[in-house]
């Protein structure tokens, strides 16, 4: 259960340490977004500090993990909130640390950070940006934003919408999904449907949107162009979740090009922005009525819905490290992460697959990689294997335990029955994950580990 080679918490750990070095530099963030130059400020540091050792207390050891009592992980389960989704790169954590040497208006920073995430993204004409505090937090706040419009007596009484003139938001019943509940949230209710026709004779005086969840759009019969072209015809609201849809980086303005009122990405999935950020693009005057409803304002439904200046800053960084990004060249690196994997293991029989990728997945777009144990060798199983992996202490190499919906409360009507876990294929001979989570030199840590598991395996 324990690595051993001379590999610990300690020295795992010791990496992201590595990476410091480079956030002692500064990188200047232009509010445009598209100029490098270095600009003078006339202001001191004087709200915020440069990385300083931490010599007592909490993190004075350098593992705050084992200080705490809990577990880290080599995440090989995805960019899943549940442990915590994605890892910032080291400019973006500085952009958080220069976020933090002053005060600012919030609601000013908001409005420049929308402008920034337009012209990064693409966004069409009279559309603007909002971070947001996750995706979820976004619809929130759009859907407030909808139906308070900017009256002031409305964004009091939400989620109370008694006398508000429209309140039904629309839904294909193939695209109901656990965050549907932050529609309902508002106080908005739901209109299930199931085909264009019906879509049409549900709308009435009362109908505010339609609601449009983007990696569940091949389960329903009803596009996303189509919703579109409904909503107009019958001046509503289109809102489109896309929050695990990118990369490929391409559909930040591919789907607000499409004609979507409102289209939100996570910042905290494969774009590697704080994990509590969102970003929402949308028609500037829906996006300011959002504004209304969320933080920093008081009295609103969306007040819970905090972003911080520093989570601002870190999240632009990261959307334009990811919008910059070279995509193949990414590929490569997974490919090369993968490899040391397979080199360390087929001594004993474990051979690699043929890698799955579908660059236009409606989600979560990452290769999968999987090896596959031969059987008159070894007399262990797949899911045998990822239970190992993830058993690893001091560190442990993903989580069965930790679904993407993370706790459950009580159903006493619900029947019993077994859960699938991430990392089981249905082959129980072959084991498989993700590697694009891995930071460098933890492929390392996976072969070594799975070394010792084989090693240690009865033999046929």
């Amino acid at each position: 259960m324990n690595l051993k080679s001379g590999w610990n918490r300690r020295s795992f750990l010791s990496t992201l340490g590595a990476a410091a070095g480079s956030l002692f530099a500064p990188i200047r963030l232009n509010a445009e977004g598209m100029s490098t130059k270095k600009m003078k400020s006339a202001l001191p540091s004087v709200d915020g500090n440069p990385i300083v050792p931490i010599t007592s207390g909490l993190g004075s050891t350098g593992d705050i993990y084992a200080e705490l009592g809990v577990t880290p992980l080599v995440n090989i389960n995805g960019t899943v909130t549940v442990i915590g989704g994605s890892v910032m790169k080291p400019e973006v954590m500085e952009l958080m640390r220069q976020g933090n040497q002053h005060f600012v208006l919030i609601n000013e920073l908001e409005v420049a950070a929308g402008k920034f995430i337009a012209k990064l993204c693409k966004s069409p004409a009279g559309y603007t940006g909002l971070v947001t505090g996750g995706a979820a937090a976004a619809m929130v706040v759009g859907y407030a934003g909808m139906m308070t419009e900017d009256l002031e007596p409305r964004i009091l009484a939400c989620p109370d919408v008694t006398g508000f003139p429209r309140t039904e938001v629309i839904i294909q019943k193939s695209h109901r999904y656990p965050f549907d509940h932050q529609i309902r949230q508002t106080g908005a209710k739901l209109v299930e449907v199931e085909t264009r026709e019906e879509m049409i004779a549900a709308i009435n005086p009362r109908t505010l949107a339609i609601h449009f969840t983007n990696i569940l759009s091949d389960r329903g019969k009803v596009s996303g162009p189509e919703t579109v072209e409904i909503a107009k015809a019958h001046n509503i609201y289109t809102f489109n979740d896309a929050s695990a849809d990118v990369p490929p980086k391409e559909r930040l303005w591919e789907y607000p090009a499409v004609g979507f009122d409102m289209v939100t990405f996570s910042g905290g999935k494969d774009i590697c922005g704080p994990q509590a950020s969102g970003i929402l693009i949308g028609k500037e005057e829906l996006i300011h009525w959002s504004m209304l409803n969320m933080s920093p304002q008081e009295d609103r439904i969306g007040r819970p819905c905090k972003v911080g200046k520093e989570t601002i800053f870190a999240l632009l960084k990261a959307l334009e490290t990811f919008v910059n990004q070279d995509f193949d060249a990414t590929l490569k690196m997974y490919d090369a992460r993968a490899q040391v994997i397979t080199d360390a293991v087929k001594k004993f029989g474990v051979t690699a697959l043929p890698r799955q990728f579908n660059p236009q997945a409606l989600g979560n777009v990452t290769p999968r990689y999987s090896w596959q144990i031969d059987q008159s060798k070894l007399k262990i199983t797949g899911p045998e294997v990822m239970q190992k992996l993830a058993d690893t202490r001091p560190v442990g190499i993903g989580s069965m335990g930790a679904g993407s919906s993370g706790m459950r409360g009580r159903d006493p009507n619900a029947p019993p029955g077994a859960r699938h876990e991430r990392g089981q294929s249905g082959d129980p001979n072959s084991f498989g994950f993700a590697v694009w989570q891995l930071k460098e030199g933890e492929d390392k840590i996976i072969a070594d580990r799975l070394v010792e598991i084989f090693s240690e395996a009865p033999k046929a």
